[in-house]
């Protein structure tokens, strides 16, 4: 896609005025023409989230309602396969493409695209400004609550969070960076309180509930050495995963000529014990 494509749909997308200069309009867009050029080192990821996703489906004793949390972009999601097996299937993300929300509703009538943040935050965030100290803004993150609509809230019976948890505080860190100079690990820490936050979140919904999320990012030289290594989520944040996989997300030169960027990814089925406490962000 053209920078001029790119400018255009921007310029012309609904979008809130602080989801747009914070960031998450040009972001989305950024991601949709990254899958565009490296849908064949996607593909494998795309395929076993799909796949995880219906296994969960799959395991579901009641058919009304799957809830499907960063489902804007779409392309990880087994669409028409829910909307046969569910009565409704809702798309849950901070902002949605107008054309994905076309392609989406497209699918099936059962189909639907809602306007959330999954954080409960972003918007505080913006109202708060870029200048506030790191503390505070970790803070926002470690205990910020999002409010489902009722109807949701009560009555799903598949909640997935979809390739989310570590994104959901990449852009507000980002943001804030820009505003006041940062600790060093200021973003790995408030990352990680976004996090643990969803998973504290999820834990306390009702039916089946399933999270597909990168525990770690990777730097590899050309030669498949590991370079860097970021763990957001360690072993002791989750159960065992019933599925993991490498997404290659950016293979050289996408990211960097020498070096590809992979993410470890696991599916986990969530049960009833609890997760380490989001008020651990160290």
């Amino acid at each position: 896609m053209s920078l001029i494509t790119l400018w255009l749909e921007s310029l012309l997308t609904p979008c809130p005025r602080y989801l747009r200069r914070m960031g998450f309009l040009r972001e989305q867009l950024a991601i949709e023409d990254r899958y565009q050029r490296n849908r064949a080192s996607w593909e494998p990821h795309l395929t076993r989230s799909r796949a995880a996703i219906l296994a969960a489906a799959d395991s579901c004793t009641l058919h009304r309602t799957a809830l499907i949390l960063g489902g804007g972009l779409i392309n990880d999601i087994p669409l028409a396969e829910l909307a046969e097996r569910f009565q409704q299937v809702v798309l849950a993300d901070i902002l949605h493409l107008p054309r994905n929300r076309r392609k989406a509703e497209a699918v099936a009538p059962n189909i639907t695209c809602l306007d959330f943040d999954c954080t409960g935050a972003v918007e505080k965030l913006y109202q708060a400004g870029n200048t506030l100290a790191d503390e505070p803004a970790i803070t926002l993150f470690r205990h910020a609550s999002p409010t489902l609509p009722p109807a949701l809230a009560s009555g799903c019976d598949l909640t997935v969070s979809v390739n989310l948890a570590s994104q959901l505080g990449y852009l507000p860190a980002k943001w804030l960076a820009k505003g006041r100079p940062r600790d060093d690990d200021f973003s790995l820490h408030l990352r990680r309180a976004a996090a643990l936050c969803h998973l504290e979140w999820l834990q306390a919904l009702p039916g089946e509930r399933l999270l597909i999320g990168d525990r770690a990012l990777v730097v590899r030289g050309l030669d498949e050495s590991e370079v860097e290594r970021e763990v957001l989520l360690g072993e002791g944040d989750l159960e065992s995963p019933c599925d993991s996989w490498v997404w290659k997300f950016a293979p050289a030169p996408e990211w960097d000529k020498r070096h590809h960027l992979e993410l470890e990814v696991g599916a986990y089925v969530l049960g009833r014990r609890p997760f380490r406490s989001p008020e651990d962000i160290k």
